[in-house]
């Protein structure tokens, strides 16, 4: 009877270890974007970013740039624009910097220890923050005027996957093995940036196109 018992708990435990949280971003109406009134003229616009070589940061970017394309206030855009070949196609240049910083929250180890006994990592999934700083330096080469902005956004979301939420077996023990966990797992998990970015993008990317329409 007692071997039974622990082969059910063990095949129970199985099964929660391949459990996920999807990821969900809670503040994204934060950021929510209403449509921007286009410039009386339509812009010709050259896009250049020192992200472009990043293969995680350029993707913030490309929303930016499909964004912009979405709002009609221009007759082109072009990226990435090169002043040797564009200059005479554009009346508008935009340099975009994105510098994003992630963190975990502390909390995650309560959700870890003693969330485990009620699978809270499947249930809640893990906190973690991404905070994007975007600086966009605008220069009209009709004159020469520029400016630049800067456009800071804080998303909060949530994600759990098996890398993590494996530790949930701790309930077939003494509970070690999610308390060791709940310590690591307080600090930011990479292998969900991609598919954050891939969330976040149309938000983030509407939301920054919107300031600089703003701004032009």
């Amino acid at each position: 009877m007692k071997k039974s018992f622990q082969f059910l708990m063990l095949f129970v435990s199985l099964i929660f270890m391949g459990c996920s949280h999807n990821l969900r971003i809670t503040n994204a109406d934060d950021y929510f974007a209403s449509p921007a009134a286009p410039p009386k003229e339509a812009l010709k616009l050259g896009v250049m970013s020192s992200n472009a070589a990043d293969p995680q940061s350029s993707r913030y970017v490309n929303s930016i740039i499909d964004a912009l394309q979405r709002t009609g206030g221009f007759e082109r855009v072009i990226y990435p624009y090169n002043q040797a070949l564009h200059k005479d196609q554009v009346n508008v240049v935009a340099d975009i910097t994105v510098i994003p910083h992630y963190s975990g929250e502390g909390l995650n180890f309560l959700v870890n220890w003693p969330g485990f006994l009620i699978f809270a990592p499947a249930i809640w999934g893990y906190g973690y923050n991404a905070e994007i700083e975007t600086k966009v330096n605008v220069t009209r080469l009709i004159d020469g005027n520029s400016q630049q902005i800067t456009v800071p956004t804080k998303y909060r979301f949530r994600q759990a996957e098996i890398d993590r939420t494996w530790t949930e077996i701790g309930w077939l023990e003494v509970g070690v093995i999610p308390l060791i966990g709940g310590i690591v797992f307080t600090q930011y998990d990479t292998d969900v940036t991609d598919e954050f970015i891939t969330k976040v993008s149309p938000n983030y990317g509407s939301y920054v196109a919107k300031r600089i329409l703003e701004a032009l």
